[in-house]
């Protein structure tokens, strides 16, 4: 397994209903929005919350957290 070191997700134009290609123009969603993280599982969790979602309300999301999957957090003195 390779732990990936950047995960990006392009959440500029989104597909919301009618998966995987759309039937209509207003089945997407123009949210302007890019997320970049060390950490996949955290990438993934704000990814959710474009959805109206936690991390925790998607089922892999909350598996790969409780597998251990994230990035360990370095908390820097105050």
């Amino acid at each position: 397994m390779c732990r990936p070191t950047l995960t990006v997700i392009d959440a500029f134009r989104v597909l919301t209903a009618n998966g995987p290609t759309g039937e209509h123009l207003h089945d997407v969603a123009r949210l302007e929005t890019v997320i970049a993280s060390p950490d996949i599982v955290a990438a993934d969790s704000y990814a959710a919350t474009l959805f109206a979602l936690t991390g925790g309300e998607v089922p892999y999301v909350q598996a790969a957290y409780e597998m251990g999957l994230r990035r360990p957090v370095h908390l820097r003195p105050g």
